[in-house]
């Protein structure tokens, strides 16, 4: 199994680089989280739960009026469900009706403009799930004396949550979110830079930011030679990009970017659901992009799909967030004070290119 230990030791530091992939560390270093009641690594089972109930009648997810990142994060829970009614037809009703065909799971789609994101099997009576983004700690497993296996992205938050309710052992050990597949081929220097900011936009890198990136990686980074923005709406942003071959897509949606991701070998972008969806982008022989995420006031190591080819650059106080297991409330915040630390535009340009240009390899 592989360790991480080189990579990310827990202690804050100005910018934190975490590589992607399982995460085995000492126990004195891993973050807060709760213990698994069952050594899962070693192939014992959960406690007894509701699996013969689900098995029985059907279930339905309700992942509430969440963002497009919840929904594919805790869609790890729709997976953790279909493993154990494998048969059962699945369908989705809310606002995102035309990604969800992209699925790799198969389901029927009815889109509703406004409402929760509801993913049920076609059954009546089914079990209801409550998906919270909010709820899942990160999980520890212990795998050896002194050493844990730390389970703290999301989509395995929410796989071994419904792992435990079922009370059954499901197949998955990493990156249970289900993956979104296209046919189209990678283009070789295809990068993606996804500019659409998160919260709060004032700290998170602009466009022209982006454009710093893109020189460093085309000037220092000769793979680097096409590039394609994604901004917020009536933001163009070409201009900044200086010369270099520049498209600009202005907040297309998700299920259209499906078939941009699969075509790219780098994705850089800011804490949104659109980096999240490349990460989980995948192309007819398995693999996708390598993706780096940009996390100012959002935990990195939960924000993040577990995939080992989603990568993450981390403000001090979004590692704060990640020692802490907890998400950041804005009535607790305060600029004077922690408003430096999570300022992505403080993160050098050169640190986010040479990252990413590891990651991907070249």
């Amino acid at each position: 199994m592989p360790t991480q230990q080189d990579v990310i030791q827990w202690q804050v530091q100005d910018v934190r680089c975490h590589r992607g992939g399982r995460l085995v560390v000492p126990a004195e270093q891993a973050p807060f989280g709760r213990v698994l009641t069952y050594r899962r690594a070693a192939g014992q089972r959960p406690a007894p739960g509701c699996a013969s109930l689900v098995r029985s009648r059907g279930w339905i997810a309700d992942l509430g009026q969440c963002g497009s990142a919840e929904l594919l994060l805790g869609l790890a829970t729709v997976a953790a469900l279909r493993e154990l009614t494998p048969e059962v037809p699945l369908h989705y009703s809310g606002p995102q009706a035309a990604l969800m065909r992209r699925c790799a799971l198969p389901m029927e789609s009815t889109r509703h403009a406004w409402g929760p994101h509801v993913v049920r099997t076609a059954t009546r009576a089914p079990v209801r799930f409550r998906v919270d983004s909010a709820e899942p700690p990160t999980w520890l497993d212990a795998v050896e004396p002194g050493m844990v296996e730390v389970h703290a992205a999301l989509p395995m938050r929410h796989y071994l949550a419904t792992e435990q309710t079922l009370g059954e052992r499901l197949a998955r050990d990493a990156t249970p979110a289900p993956l979104f597949p296209s046919a189209h081929q990678l283009k070789p220097g295809h990068v993606v830079l996804v500019t659409v900011p998160g919260w709060p936009r004032r700290l998170d890198f602009q466009v022209a930011d982006f454009a710093a990136v893109a020189a460093e990686l085309a000037r220092a980074r000769g793979a680097a030679r096409h590039f394609t923005v994604i901004t917020s709406r009536n933001v163009t942003g070409a201009e900044a990009f200086d010369g270099l071959p520049v498209d600009v897509l202005c907040e297309p949606d998700p299920a259209d970017c499906v078939d941009l991701f699969a075509s790219a070998e780098l994705v850089i972008g800011a804490d949104v659901g659109l980096t999240q969806l490349a990460a989980l982008t995948s192309r007819t022989d398995g693999s996708g992009p390598c993706v780096v995420g940009l996390y100012s006031r959002h935990a990195h190591t939960k924000w993040i799909t577990g995939s080992d080819r989603h990568h993450a650059v981390a403000t001090r106080f979004a590692q704060m967030l990640a020692l802490a297991d907890r998400s950041a409330d804005p009535a607790e915040l305060d600029d004077a004070t922690w408003g430096g630390a999570a300022d992505l535009r403080n993160v050098s340009r050169t640190l986010v290119a040479d990252f990413a240009a590891e990651c991907a390899g070249w």
